[in-house]
């Protein structure tokens, strides 16, 4: 039997629209990604979907507190990404 885990679906309208509306993906000194938005924007709404990006993209594994802000950098909301995709693999496997 196989079992199947849930993650956030990230639909091609979301990807198209995250990425239209994201300016730039800068990285802090430790690696950690977070986006520049253009202004009049949704903050918290390109917050989640930043989130689900990186979900998608299954890159980082490593949970970590990362944020979107607006071009004059004025202001940011944060979000908070847990990465599960390294434990996928586990479910599937059979316990010996």
């Amino acid at each position: 039997m196989t079992t199947k885990i849930n993650k956030p679906s990230f639909s091609e309208a979301e990807r198209n629209k995250f990425e239209s509306g994201v300016l730039e993906t800068l990285y802090t000194e430790t690696g950690i990604p977070y986006f520049v938005i253009k202004s009049g924007l949704d903050l918290a709404e390109y917050a989640s979907l930043a989130k689900l990006a990186l979900e998608d993209e299954r890159q980082i594994a490593h949970d970590f507190t990362s944020k979107v802000t607006d071009e004059s950098g004025e202001q940011q909301v944060e979000f908070t990404y847990r990465s599960k995709w390294f434990l996928d693999g586990l479910a599937t496997k059979d316990m010996e």
